[in-house]
């Protein structure tokens, strides 16, 4: 064996000195160097940014060089190179390396660089000396129509191709795309903005090309460039092509060149890898023989798996690739001259025990609970195998989900389609039949139990419009929703939208958009629009069931919420205060469970310059702040007042304050239901013989308030006195029909004049009914918190009103 080895050895080195380039010169320019700006840097473990044991093109570009020159020496070509050392002094100008390769006299002047993709592109670009075929532009120094320019430039794109369709035969790298030959003139100008192409080519006499062999920021190729023997087959290449092109004849040995990777263990770096051999993990260290010569080949530790066996006869071998901890595999190939072998191997891991589970998730004891939104994890001494695994597990009650699998399938994760029960005890098994790769099973079914704690769903607990609406200011409107948890702000940008009537999204007003600023633990997602809407015309707000909190769990159902836009104003009514001045001033000994309270004017109006503002902060979760008018303002009875209202979505109501002789009452004018603008009206009742009758005040009710409404700020304009209702149903019946409380915890009071027995039905804001039936009271105490629509039926009639239910 060892007289066979020493003669395939001697016969290799004849063969290969015996290529005849001789009186063709070839000029090799490594590009970049000196480790500096100029340079291309790019970190992998485990090298850190800027070390020079890192890659660094300039260095991977010289490698090449080096061993180009020596198979073109070596067969009689004349070389010269830019550089033969990695320093920022040997970075020569671009147009002095030009003029070197010029006076040379080249047949061929190849800049060797490698390219860059943002990471996730790998192919060859050949950018030769000249322009495209197609390109009839004249450059500054470059002209189609010169005949000797245009020569040199087919000459250029004629030996880039042949480089091209070599490298690009690279089996080990994965591609995205065929290779590229374009003129440098064309390809500077089209694709990088350059007006006269690129440097390290213009002004060059001799045929030429910027070689991109490589994506070097392709991070599996990035690894595969530090192995030496890899850029030697980038090499090999390379003087293929000018044997080809040149007339050298044939390269008389062949290469074999692969890389070792596992068969089913992924590798689960984080950077981009394509589909096929980069997306499995190399085996660092892994041994090739070659069985006829004896010769080893031990891959490095850089992550890439590449072997090479170069300069071998052509016949028939047998490669042998071994790694601790794996089978063995040997294949056959054949080797012929001017021509590389490829074989990636793809080796199985030894699994001789059987399989456990190592580990689990929810991991939990059954007085503790979990979140309602987790997933269920096992991890396993082995990667598993995936069919009997999956159908292995069980988990009761049922559950409808999906399996994926992570760490290279050692660990099955199962996620349920929805939310699991809230407050159930779930059981998982995994019975022995799960097994893995070596056909070895389980010894003994493993289970575990957990609870999930009481809350499923995120919840929408108020929100502005509601489900029919129909008297939402068309005039920058504001969206208002509020949910029980903190929002994960991922998906919100389009998982919350406005649609018009053909279903097409309204434009949110981006610096209008603020989430999460109410008081945890709730959240939030406020926004305008960019544009007004169009009065009367309906619109839809939709909240995708993928919205999710910041622990995970969803909205799930879908919600659609349809409302109507208004003009909202109200100028065919007198109008008796303008609140153009402050009218109103803070009455503190008649307020009640009120921390602190303001009454001011405000430049958002709706009318005129002002509005008066009237804020309040309230100590508990009930109480009044009472506000009095400067001047009272005179009514008569059975008139109706309407006065436009800025709501603040508290859940808070608003009552007029009158006077009717000595005798003060209340007069419910609106609940704060609402956000923004919207227009309210009541009717004055008829009293007997009395005083005068005045409005003196008005009240804030904090009754129940939503547990984050402590704080609440609205605005009115005009108010107006009229004789004749111009509002909605809901308004002509307010002296028949007393929904009562709102908010709401246990049960809703609804009485009906004459006795009337209502129909009640609670929806959901997505329109699902929740609870019907015929009394005068419903008890919502099993109902979780959030905005419900209560519809009240009788005597042929339907009325709808928003309701607040809270804890």
């Amino acid at each position: 064996m060892k007289h066979f080895l020493i003669i395939s050895l001697f016969l290799s080195t004849f063969f290969v000195s015996a290529q005849n380039l001789t009186g063709v010169n070839i000029y090799i320019n490594p590009g970049h160097g000196g480790f500096d700006a100029d340079d291309r840097n790019v970190p992998i473990a485990p090298y850190a940014s800027g070390d020079k044991n890192g890659f660094w093109e300039s260095q991977s570009n010289l490698d090449k060089g080096f061993a180009l020159r020596t198979m073109l020496q070596g067969s009689g070509a004349t070389v010269s190179m830019s550089r033969t050392a990695n320093t920022t002094a040997d970075d020569l100008p671009l147009s002095q390396i030009v003029t070197m390769g010029n006076t040379m006299q080249a047949d061929f002047f190849l800049s060797i660089h490698t390219n860059a993709g943002n990471g996730v592109a790998s192919y060859v670009l050949m950018i030769h000396y000249g322009s495209d075929l197609s390109d009839s532009q004249i450059y500054n120094t470059y002209n189609p129509g010169n005949a000797t320019q245009f020569a040199l430039s087919n000459k250029s794109r004629d030996i880039s191709t042949e480089i091209a369709k070599n490298l690009y035969a690279n089996q080990i790298t994965s591609w995205s795309s065929g290779y590229q030959v374009r003129g440098d003139k064309t390809f500077a100008r089209t694709i990088m903005g350059f007006s006269d192409g690129y440097g390290v080519l213009r002004g060059l006499a001799v045929p030429g090309v910027i070689s991109e062999g490589a994506m070097h920021d392709y991070i599996p190729e990035t690894y595969r460039l530090m192995n030496m023997e890899y850029k030697w087959l980038e090499a090999w290449n390379f003087y293929k092509s000018f044997c080809n092109y040149f007339n050298g004849g044939q390269i008389t040995t062949g290469v074999i060149a692969g890389q070792v990777r596992d068969s089913r263990i992924k590798n689960e770096a984080t950077y981009h890898k394509f589909a096929g051999n980069d997306q499995m993990q190399p085996l660092n260290g892994a041994k090739l023989t070659l069985v006829e010569t004896n010769e080893v080949y031990t891959c490095d530790n850089m992550q890439n798996g590449v072997f090479v066996f170069k300069n071998l006869t052509p016949g028939t071998y047998h490669v042998k690739a071994e790694k601790d901890g794996y089978y063995a595999q040997t294949v056959e190939l054949v080797v012929t001259a001017h021509n590389i072998a490829y074989k990636n191997f793809a080796l199985n891991r030894v699994r001789n025990t059987p399989p456990q589970v190592l580990s689990y998730s929810p991991n939990a004891v059954l007085t503790d609970s979990v979140e309602a939104s987790s997933s269920i994890s096992m991890q396993f001494n082995w990667d598993m195998d995936i069919t009997s695994t999956e159908q292995a597990f069980s988990i009761t009650p049922a559950v409808a989900g999906k399996f994926s699998w992570e760490d290279t399938n050692y660990r099955m994760r199962f996620t349920p389609d929805k939310p699991l029960d809230k407050n159930t005890v779930y059981t998982v098994t995994l019975n022995k039949s799960a097994s893995h790769p070596d056909n070895l099973s389980m010894t003994s079914d493993f289970s575990f139990q957990f609870r999930t704690k009481s809350r499923n769903r995120l919840s929408l607990l108020a929100v502005y419009p509601f489900d029919g609406n129909n008297k939402v200011y068309f005039n920058n409107p504001s969206f208002r929703l509020i949910f029980d948890k903190k929002l994960n702000t991922t998906n919100l940008s389009t998982a919350i939208r406005v649609l018009d009537e053909t279903n097409t999204i309204l434009a949110k007003a981006t610096r209008s958009v603020v989430n999460n600023s109410i008081a945890m633990p709730y959240g939030s997602t406020y926004f305008n629009l960019t544009a007004n809407l169009i009065p009367d015309k309906e619109y839809s707000l939709v909240i995708d069931g993928d919205v999710v909190d910041e622990l995970g769990l969803k909205v799930v159902e879908p919600i659609r919420i349809k409302f109507k836009a208004s003009n909202t104003l109200v100028t065919t009514q007198p109008v008796v205060e303008t609140f153009e001045t402050a009218a109103l001033t803070y009455d503190a000994p008649q307020s009640t469970g009120v921390s602190s309270a303001t009454a001011a004017t405000n430049t958002t109006k709706l009318f005129g310059s002002f509005s008066n503002q009237l804020t309040a902060s309230f100590s508990s979760t009930t109480g009044i702040a009472r506000y009095v008018f400067a001047n009272p303002i005179n009514f008569m009875p059975g008139q109706f007042v309407g006065l436009h209202v800025f709501g603040d979505l508290s859940g808070n109501s608003i009552s007029l304050e009158i006077q009717n002789g000595s005798e003060i009452s209340q007069l419910p004018l609106c609940d704060l239901n609402f956000y923004g603008w919207e227009f309210h009206e009541a009717k004055f009742p008829f009293f007997g013989a009395g005083g005068n009758l005045k409005i003196i005040g008005i009240r804030v009710n904090c009754t129940n308030r939503l547990p984050f409404s402590n704080n609440s700020t609205i605005l009115f304009d005009n108010l107006l006195l009229y004789n004749t209702s111009i509002l909605s149903t809901n308004k002509l019946y307010g002296d028949v029909v007393k929904v009562y409380p709102n908010p709401v915890s246990d049960f809703i009071h609804v009485t009906v004049k004459n006795d009337v027995n209502p129909l009640l039905q609670l929806y959901s804001i997505s329109g699902v009914l929740i609870k019907e039936i015929r009394e005068n009271k419903l008890n919502v105490s099993d109902i979780a918190i959030g905005t419900y629509i209560l519809k009240v039926k009788f005597n042929n009639k339907n009325l709808s009103y928003p309701i607040f239910i809270v804890r």
